[in-house]
């Protein structure tokens, strides 16, 4: 069984990808996920997780109790490009970011939104989509189709543009930062990232935000939905002014589509605006996890699909 992943993988590679997790600190994990969730939700079979561990993979336990942190699966599942569920929906967005520029023209998606209850609250619940879903959907689409369940249609422009040299330097600033799903305990820790080069969505985009303030650049901070049906994800963004509008930019996210060999990055530089698939809702989200719908005041998990 290793031999088959010897000649899948270069012991190199794997070592790379275990290096990598090893940037975050062992206090930060918590090894609650066992080998079954690696091969279910991460495609990481027990003979490629065995190479790993031999290559220092964090983990506790021996056999049948083995455990390993959530995120550490996560992110080397996708360094090496393995089917999960996830990676063919990162390369679903960007396909969907690449027709919607070759088409010329914005793209609507129907999108539908079921909430779960928010804990904690005496009663029933009480479900009630953000402002922005009505402020930024198609007039008159959002509607209630059920107890927590919404359906609305987001239109999504076509976008082109290249930034201008001055938008450019400053997202040069994060363009080599690689996207990683963080544990909770460096999910904010700017200082972390600057020193691994390892950042979610939000960290980068405060990052630009105060940068921008002290170069004179007009930016405000976007939250949302990157949308690629089937499915959406909650992400953070920075968007510049732009002749009377706002244009959303991620240099993280393009370079980390073309690491995964998703785009191709002389098409898809990181100075490339993202407009074809973030759907703004919230302007300068005070939390990381932002709510779509709320229960009771609370934030309440949401499920969403697109079409």
């Amino acid at each position: 069984m290793r031999a088959l992943v010897a000649e899948v993988f270069a012991p190199e590679t794997l070592r790379e990808a275990v290096d990598r997790v090893l940037r975050v600190p062992d206090e930060h994990r918590t090894f609650t996920k066992d080998a079954a969730f690696a091969e279910e939700t991460w495609a990481i079979g027990p003979a490629l997780l065995e190479a790993l561990m031999d290559h220092g993979l964090p983990h506790r336990g021996e056999g049948g109790r083995r455990r390993f942190e959530r995120t550490d699966l996560h992110n080397i599942s996708t360094y090496l490009r393995l089917p999960s569920p996830y990676f063919l929906a990162l390369a679903r967005k960007a396909r969907a970011m690449e027709e919607a520029a070759r088409a010329g023209r914005p793209h609507v998606h129907e999108l539908e939104l079921r909430a779960g209850c928010a804990s904690g609250h005496p009663g029933a619940c009480s479900f009630a989509p953000v402002p922005g879903l009505v402020r930024h959907s198609e007039p008159g689409s959002l509607r209630g189709t059920g107890p927590g369940a919404f359906s609305v249609r987001a239109r999504l422009p076509s976008d082109r543009l290249v930034f201008d040299e001055e938008r450019s330097e400053l997202l040069s600033l994060v363009a080599d930062w690689e996207l990683y799903v963080l544990p909770d305990g460096v999910i904010e820790d700017e200082g972390f990232s600057r020193a691994t080069r390892l950042a979610n969505c939000l960290i980068p985009t405060r990052l630009l935000l105060r940068e921008a303030e002290r170069r004179g650049i007009g930016a405000r901070h976007g939250a949302g939905l990157l949308v690629a049906p089937p499915f959406t994800t909650p992400h953070h963004w920075v968007e510049f002014e732009l002749d009377g509008g706002w244009v959303p930019a991620d240099p993280v996210l393009l370079t980390a589509f073309a690491r995964w060999g998703m785009t191709d990055p002389a098409a898809w530089p990181y100075n490339r605006s993202v407009a074809g698939i973030v759907w703004h809702l919230l302007t300068w989200p005070s939390k990381v996890f932002f709510p779509v719908v709320h229960d009771h005041g609370r934030q309440a998990p949401p499920h969403i699909s697109a079409r």
